[in-house]
C-alpha cells in the first residue's frame, strides 16, 4: 500500500486498553476502519463508536494486520495519534497583511512556517480559520456533521477592508458565510486582529455590531492587537498600537459590552490582555470575562492568573514552613509590572521568600514583541547574563515558552541545553497562579 495513503499514526496506547490487547503499538499506522479510510480524528471518533470494528493496520515492521473485534459503543480503543488530521492539513490560501508566519526569521524548523486554515482543526483544537478555502464538500460535511463550535478569524465585516486584510477575493463574503453556518445551528467564536488605522475605529464598531447580530450563535469575540516582528521586509507597513490608540479600542469594546450585556446578559466581546497593557489601564475583574472562552487568545489570562495567585496565597500561607527560598521568574516585558504587583503581596505575606523578576527583551523577533509566550531560550540566557542571583536560586520558566508537549524553545534550543547553560536549577511552571504559589511556598503536593 502506498505510504502516501492517509493513515492515523499511533502516538500512544493506553495499558490494558482494547488496542493494547490487540497488539497495537506507538508508530503503527491505522489505515482503515470497517473498510473505510480515516482522514482525520472526526472520522475516527465516528467509526470508533461502532460495536463491530474491522481495523486495517500497518505495523512498524511493514506487515499488515487485519483485526476484528466487538465492543460496547461507548468503549474506546485507547489510542492517541500524532496528529488530529491524517491526510494533508488544508493550507491557508490568504495573503494576510499581518500574517505572523510571514514575519518569522529565516532558517528555523519547517513547522514554524506552516500556514493552516483547516476547518477540522478549528472544530477539534480551536484553531482559527477564515472560511476562504472551504470547498463545496467541506461545507457539506460541516452541515452534515453539525461541526460546532467553529473558531472564525473575521478581522472586519466590511467587505473591502476584509478583502484587503486577507488578500483574497472571496474574503468579503464573511457575513453571508456566517449566516450560512448559524442557520445550521453552528456556534461560533470569532476574533478580530486589529491593525491601527485599518480595522479599528468605525470599522471595528461595525464589525462588533454586525457580529453581535449573530447572538446567541456567536459565543464570543476576541479583539486582539496585531503582532509585529522585526522581519517585515517587503511586507506592508504596519504599526503597533500607541497607548492612546489602545485606550480608544478599549473604550469601543467597553461600550459594546455594556450594550450587549443589557440586551443579552452577556458581554460577547472582549479585549486581549495586551490592549490593557499597551494602554496602561487596569484589568477588569475576572467575572467580567464570563466563561473565559478566549483564554488561548490571551483574553483574560492575566486576570485569571492573578485571581488564582491571590486566592491560593490566602489559602496556603498557613501551610508555609517559613524556610527562606529564592526564585527568579522569567517574564516578557509587558507582564513585568504585573509580576511586581504579585511580588508585593508575596513579600507582605511571606517575607522569607525572595522573588526576583527577570523581564526579557525579545531579540529573536524584535523588541516590539513583548509577550512571554514568544520568548526564546537564547534571549532568556542573554537576560540572565550579568545577573547575580542568590545561592540556591531557582529559575521559574513559564511553560508557554516551550513548544506544546516538547521541551524545545522557539529558537530550537532544548530545555536540557538551556539548563546546562544557566547553571541554575530550572523549574517549568504552568500559567496557573495557584501552581505558582505552591511552587513558591514549597507546597507542590498541596
Amino acid at each position: 500500500m502506498c505510504r502516501n495513503t492517509p493513515a492515523a499514526i499511533i502516538a500512544s496506547v493506553a495499558p490494558g486498553s482494547l488496542a493494547a490487547e490487540c497488539g497495537l503499538e506507538a508508530g503503527d499506522r491505522l489505515l482503515k476502519i470497517n473498510g473505510q479510510a480515516v482522514t482525520d480524528l472526526i472520522d475516527y471518533q465516528l467509526a470508533e463508536s461502532n460495536e463491530q470494528l474491522s481495523l486495517t493496520v500497518e505495523k512498524k515492521d511493514g506487515k499488515y494486520w487485519e483485526i476484528e473485534m466487538e465492543k460496547d459503543p461507548e468503549q474506546g480503543l485507547g489510542v492517541t495519534f500524532t496528529s488530529a488530521v491524517f491526510d494533508r492539513i488544508k493550507p491557508c490560501c490568504n495573503q494576510c497583511v499581518f500574517c505572523f508566519v510571514d514575519q518569522m526569521p529565516p532558517g528555523q524548523r519547517s513547522t514554524l512556517y506552516i500556514k493552516d486554515d483547516d476547518y477540522r482543526l478549528s472544530f477539534l483544537q480551536g484553531s482559527y480559520i477564515t472560511l476562504t478555502n472551504l470547498s463545496a464538500a467541506d461545507w457539506q460535511r460541516i452541515q452534515q456533521l453539525r461541526l460546532s463550535p467553529l473558531y472564525i478569524s473575521v478581522h472586519a465585516t466590511d467587505p473591502e477592508v476584509r478583502q484587503m486584510l486577507l488578500g483574497h477575493k472571496r474574503a468579503g463574503n464573511i457575513l453571508a458565510e456566517l449566516e450560512r453556518l448559524t442557520s445550521w445551528g453552528c456556534q461560533i467564536h470569532a476574533q478580530a486582529v486589529l491593525c491601527p488605522g485599518i480595522n479599528d475605529g468605525r470599522i471595528l464598531e461595525k464589525t462588533i455590531a454586525d457580529l453581535g447580530n449573530f447572538w446567541p450563535n456567536l459565543q464570543s469575540l476576541a479583539i486582539v492587537p496585531v503582532g509585529l516582528t522585526k522581519y517585515r521586509a517587503k511586507l506592508p507597513v504596519l504599526c503597533k498600537f500607541s497607548p492612546e490608540e489602545a485606550a480608544a479600542v478599549l473604550r469601543t469594546v467597553h461600550r459594546a459590552q455594556s450594550g450587549f450585556y443589557a440586551r443579552h446578559g452577556s458581554r460577547l466581546v472582549f479585549a486581549a490582555d495586551e490592549f490593557y497593557l499597551q494602554a496602561k489601564e487596569d484589568f477588569p475583574p475576572l467575572a467580567v470575562y464570563e466563561d473565559l472562552f478566549q483564554l488561548e487568545n490571551g483574553v483574560g489570562l492575566w486576570p485569571l492568573f492573578k485571581t488564582q495567585f491571590e486566592e491560593a496565597l490566602k489559602t496556603l500561607r498557613s501551610k508555609y514552613d517559613g524556610q527562606p527560598r529564592s526564585f527568579m521568574v522569567v517574564t516578557g516585558v509587558d507582564a513585568a509590572r504585573l509580576w511586581e504587583e504579585l511580588h508585593s503581596q508575596l513579600k507582605r505575606e511571606t517575607p522569607a521568600i525572595d522573588l526576583r523578576i527577570l523581564p526579557v527583551t525579545n531579540r529573536f523577533f524584535g523588541s516590539e514583541v513583548t509577550v512571554t509566550g514568544l520568548l526564546t531560550g537564547r534571549d532568556i540566557l542573554a537576560a540572565l547574563h550579568g545577573t547575580q542571583p542568590a545561592a540556591g536560586t531557582c529559575l521559574l520558566l513559564p511553560q508557554v515558552c516551550l513548544r506544546q508537549e516538547e521541551a524545545v524553545f522557539l529558537d530550537g534550543l532544548t530545555l536540557d541545553q538551556f539548563c546546562a547553560a544557566t547553571h541554575l536549577p530550572v523549574r517549568v511552571v504552568k500559567i496557573d497562579g495557584a501552581e505558582a504559589v505552591r511552587t513558591l511556598l514549597g507546597l507542590e503536593e498541596a
